[in-house]
C-alpha cells in the first residue's frame, strides 16, 4: 500500500511540473479518453480512430468514429484468452467552458458511464470525474497533463521531441499511471501500469475522412 501511494505521488508531482495543456487520446476499449477511463471528449466528425492494445495478456482491438459533433461510436474485440466483441458510444451533452466543465454520458460493452472534464485553471492540469457501472464500477477520477514538444540541442542541430500526455487514474480502488506519446497528430503510443501490477501498451492511428 505504501509503494501505491508514493508511486501516485512522485507520478503527479511530475505531472504538476510541465506544461499547461491536455488532450485525450484513445482508451484501451476504445472510446476517448485517457488509459482506461473516458473522459468528455469525443472524436471530430469525420475522424476515424484505429487502436490495438496488449494488457494481461490479451489484445484489444477497437474502432471508434466521429459521426456528428460531440458523437462517436465505434466497435471492440478481445481475445485470444477474452474472446468478446462489443460496442461503445458517447454523446456530449455540454461542451467544456472556461466556467462549467464538459460532460459526456457513453456506453462501452456492457457498461455505462457519465463524466465531467475540465480544466483546472493555475495548476496547469485536466480533471475528470465520473460514475459508471460494470468496469467502471462507481465513481472513478482522472488527472492529466500535456508535455509540450521541446527543442532539444543536440549539438549540431535542434530536434524536436514528441508531446506526451501524462495520466493518473483511480477506479475500482486501484491507481492507473501511464504516458501516451504524440509521434504525429496521428500516431501515438501508450504505455501504462494497471493499479502497479499489470502493464499496457497500445498505438492509436487517426486519419480524417
Amino acid at each position: 500500500m505504501k509503494k501505491h501511494w508514493l508511486s501516485t505521488v512522485c507520478v503527479m508531482v511530475v505531472v504538476l511540473m510541465f506544461s499547461v495543456g491536455a488532450a485525450a487520446g484513445t482508451t484501451v476499449s476504445g472510446p476517448t479518453g485517457l488509459l482506461t477511463l473516458p473522459t468528455a471528449d469525443a472524436l471530430a466528425p469525420g475522424e476515424l480512430s484505429f487502436s490495438y492494445h496488449v494488457e494481461d495478456g490479451d489484445g484489444i482491438g477497437s474502432i471508434a468514429y466521429g459521426l456528428i459533433p460531440g458523437l462517436e461510436i465505434g466497435l471492440l474485440t478481445t481475445g485470444p484468452r477474452n474472446n468478446n466483441l462489443g460496442v461503445h458510444g458517447k454523446a456530449v451533452l455540454s461542451h467544456e467552458g472556461t466556467s462549467l466543465p464538459g460532460v459526456a454520458v457513453g456506453l462501452c460493452d456492457d457498461s455505462f458511464y457519465m463524466v465531467a472534464s475540465k480544466r483546472l485553471l493555475g495548476v496547469g492540469v485536466r480533471g475528470h470525474v465520473g460514475v459508471g457501472t460494470g468496469k467502471y464500477d462507481g465513481l472513478f477520477l482522472g488527472v492529466s497533463k500535456m508535455l509540450n514538444p521541446v527543442v532539444v540541442d543536440s549539438g549540431m542541430k535542434g530536434s524536436s521531441t514528441p508531446a506526451a500526455l501524462l495520466a493518473v487514474e483511480y477506479a475500482k480502488g486501484a491507481f492507473n499511471l501511464g504516458v501516451d506519446v504524440l509521434l504525429s497528430p496521428e500516431v501515438r503510443i501508450k504505455v501504462a501500469t494497471e493499479d502497479f501490477d499489470t502493464l499496457i501498451l497500445g498505438v492509436n492511428f487517426k486519419v480524417s475522412l
